[in-house]
């Protein structure tokens, strides 16, 4: 394939890239993946291949189709170059979640690429409007937003940033469903969306529970039985990669803009914990990166000490959850019929939060959100409670799903 026949370019080869380039090319469509280093690029291709040999021996594709997949990707250091194909019509930034790194390439493939062409960010806890303002194109700036990993996750959200044309908004629209996506509108580009604002939150719990010294298996298995999951939220961290999931609570937590509405509802509440402090630390400083996790083997062979605090540990990701799955809908950015089913594809949750909501019933769901709002405060940490869950709870009816 030539960079001739590319009509969607990813910048960034890294997990999520890589990810998302399969994603199109499973489904027919040429696509360029542009890093500066040949070493990322051929790391890409190997687990690119590796993940096309597993599904060739489920029997999900041929041993020809590996090779038509691989063929429909084409990697290159030169981003000028790809960047002037004559079919592109759309350019997916997958970087690391660094907003300076960010804003650069954004300048630079202002620079390079044609006026018409279409450029996204893929970032999970940024402002994308930051990165608009930094183009001469604020109209066609995009925010898409793809769940790990990106080429089996049907889940996906995107937005337009706050000058965007509502013909750019149909572009990322149209490429999520070229992408196997079922992707859900955000109605306002805020960092986070709205489902990395819910999982933070949960992870974030899960790691202060660990300050709070409760034992790693009675909080993997309290995240499990809470929301039918197969593995807790520190696991799921693991999984993630440590850097990239506590990039996400520092940069919620990012208080150097006072009047950002985001800052201004949650202020301190995503301060990062003691536990996710040293942990990456000890991760900065590890040679091996893969050996620095929050659960060891060690951990998945035990027993939660006291199953008597499990219902104390649901009720705590249960508050979490029910806070911020409210505050995005007040805050208008999703409607709330969308929310239970971004939750449920997103993070395989067999049930969304207005429908535990519903299912718990809304007095003990007031009760159990203020009871975490006072241990929070009694912590000095910000547990904002939406004027729609307040709402809700004097009407003491279920939510209109």
């Amino acid at each position: 394939m030539t960079g001739e026949k590319m009509e969607i370019l990813i910048v960034g080869a890294g997990k999520m890239g890589t990810g998302i380039a399969l994603a199109y090319a499973q489904r027919g469509l040429n696509v360029g993946l542009v890093d500066i280093s040949d070493e990322v690029l051929k790391r890409s291709l190997a687990v690119i291949a590796e993940e096309l040999q597993s599904a060739s021996e489920k029997e999900i594709i041929s041993c020809d189709q590996i090779e038509e997949v691989k063929n429909r990707i084409l990697t290159t250091t030169q981003l000028k170059e790809i960047c002037q194909g004559k079919r592109l019509k759309i350019v997916i930034e997958a970087v690391p979640e660094d907003l300076e790194v960010k804003k650069q390439i954004f300048r630079e493939l202002d620079n390079l690429c044609p006026p018409h062409i279409v450029l996204a960010s893929n970032n999970s806890s940024l402002d994308t409007n930051i990165l608009a303002s930094e183009t001469k194109r604020p109209d066609k700036i995009v925010w898409m937003h793809y769940f790990f990993p990106a080429h089996k996750n049907s889940a996906a959200e995107y937005a337009g940033t706050d000058g965007a044309s509502s013909e750019s908004v149909e572009v990322a629209a149209k490429y999520m469903k070229l992408a196997g996506k079922e992707a859900i509108p955000i109605l306002r580009c805020r960092k986070g969306g709205a489902a990395n604002v819910i999982l933070v939150s949960l992870l974030l719990e899960a790691a202060r529970m660990v300050d709070d010294g409760l034992d790693i298996p009675c909080i993997e298995i309290g995240a499990e039985q809470t929301f039918g999951i197969s593995n807790g939220f520190l696991s799921l961290m693991d999984d993630i990669g440590i850097s990239a999931a506590l990039s996400c609570m520092y940069s919620f937590f990012d208080s150097s803009n006072p009047d950002d509405p985001f800052y201004k509802i949650y202020n301190n509440f995503f301060t990062p914990s003691e536990s996710c402090k040293k942990i990456l630390e000890k991760y900065n400083q590890a040679k091996d990166k893969s050996s620095v996790r929050w659960v060891s083997e060690e951990d998945l062979k035990k027993q939660p000490e006291d199953f008597l605090l499990l219902d104390t540990l649901k009720n705590r990701f249960l508050a979490v959850v029910f806070m911020t799955a409210t505050e995005v809908v007040d805050s208008g950015v999703i409607k709330l019929e969308d929310v239970d089913k971004l939750c449920k594809n997103a993070f395989k949750w067999k049930e969304g939060p207005y429908s535990l909501m519903n299912r718990m019933g809304i007095r003990e769901v007031i009760r159990i959100v203020t009871e975490k709002m006072e241990l929070s405060h009694r912590k000095e940490i910000n547990f904002p409670i939406s004027k729609l869950l307040i709402a809700q709870a004097q009407k003491n009816q279920p939510w209109p799903l």
